[in-house]
């Protein structure tokens, strides 16, 4: 699990590249980065070689279908609309570290599957101030529509 997360939070920029630090994010703006956007799950499948790992296809509205994207979280399902950073996003809070830094998201090939974004909770985002002790996923309302840049 550890690799996984180190490979998702820090080994790769945005060229994907490693690295051995993840890269400091800049703060995002009050409109945000116009790189998280909202997102309907319209396939889950179990990750061929994790078994606490799933694949996930979204619907990203004007910004396509987006696939695939690797994600731990059991929280949500097909039909749902959840936040979705794509490649290049500013995230606010690193939930996997005990400094929560800010980093930029980049692709990282995860147990063989290049995920192209990352499913969010609201801390990483800076939707809430703490991780909570099991954070999870932020489901969205269903009349969310796909492909909205979300102000994060």
């Amino acid at each position: 699990m550890m690799n996984f997360l180190k490979k998702l939070f820090g080994s790769a920029t945005l060229a994907g590249t490693a690295s051995a630090t993840p890269e400091p994010a800049a703060k995002p703006t009050q409109q945000g980065t116009g790189k998280i956007i909202a997102a309907k799950a319209i396939k889950v499948e179990k990750h061929p070689n994790a078994d606490r790992l799933r694949v996930i296809t979204l619907d990203g509205g004007s910004f396509g279908t987006i696939e695939p994207v690797v994600c731990g979280a059991f929280n949500f399902d097909v039909g749902d609309m959840v936040v979705l950073a794509l490649p290049g996003a500013e995230i606010a809070h690193n939930i996997h570290s005990e400094e929560h830094e800010p980093f930029t998201l980049g692709k990282a090939k995860i147990r063989g599957i290049e995920s192209h974004g990352m499913i969010c909770a609201a801390f990483e985002v800076g939707a809430s101030t703490e991780p909570g002790d099991k954070p999870e996923i932020m489901v969205l309302p269903q009349t969310t529509v796909p492909g909205t840049i979300l102000p994060y």
